[in-house]
């Protein structure tokens, strides 16, 4: 009996197991040969990072109510809102032609309420000596343009005038007696019962003018009335 003839006689079952058996066998060969020729690539392993949540910022809670600032604290002021200075009025002298001699007239002038006395009496020269009069009231001064204030100062006995030697020259007498009167009460324009001390370049004044005028020292608005009615 040949080859064939005794294959012709195997059982169908078993042969078919058989070869199951042989692709089995094959295929568990065939796929680790392939693992042995390509290994599985390492895998990168990543440490595990603890990661804080990200904080919420707060605002400082203030603990006493006092620290809390208030709107109108820190909201800018209106300009027009701004207190006004508080000043301090007084007075110049200017004359007006009354048609048969003159008049002493007061313009009100305003100064700084916290200057001194004396500053306030310098304040109220420097104007009087810086113009030429006061046109509402058509009214004019006698004293000569050049005359420069040297100092004004009130003291314990009156008030204090030392101007310069322009404040004697030109002019009759009619205007020596007008600008003596000008300075007379402008230098009592914040105290008009004060008495007044005139010095001419820091040597006290006697005689005004080429006439020779007489003054006494010290002069009050009173004395001057009495002496020199205009």
């Amino acid at each position: 009996m040949d080859y064939k003839d005794k294959l012709r006689r195997i059982p169908l079952g078993i042969l078919v197991g058989l070869m199951a058996l042989v692709l089995t066998s094959g295929g568990s060969v065939a796929w680790f040969t392939w693992r042995t020729l390509n290994p599985k690539p390492p895998v990168a392993e990543f440490p595990n990072l603890e990661i804080d949540p990200e904080p919420i910022l707060r605002a400082p809670e203030a603990t006493n109510p006092a620290e809390i600032p208030k709107t109108e604290d820190i909201t800018p002021k209106d300009p027009a809102e701004q207190p006004a200075p508080v000043t301090s009025t007084g007075q110049i002298y200017w004359l007006a032609d009354t048609g048969t001699g003159f008049k002493l007239v007061a313009q009100t002038i305003s100064v700084a309420a916290e200057a001194s006395p004396s500053e306030k009496v310098t304040a109220a020269f420097s104007d009087l000596l810086s113009k030429a009069g006061d046109p509402s009231q058509e009214a004019f001064t006698t004293i000569p343009e050049q005359t420069q204030l040297i100092k004004a100062e009130v003291e314990a006995d009156g008030v204090h005038v030392d101007l310069s030697s322009d404040f004697q020259t030109g002019g009759g007498s009619a205007a020596m007696m007008g600008r003596l009167g000008q300075v007379i009460y402008t230098a009592t324009a914040f105290d008009p019962a004060a008495p007044v001390w005139i010095s001419v370049d820091g040597k006290p004044l006697t005689l005004l003018g080429g006439e020779g005028l007489e003054v006494s020292q010290p002069m009050t608005r009173s004395d001057f009335d009495q002496s020199f009615p205009l």
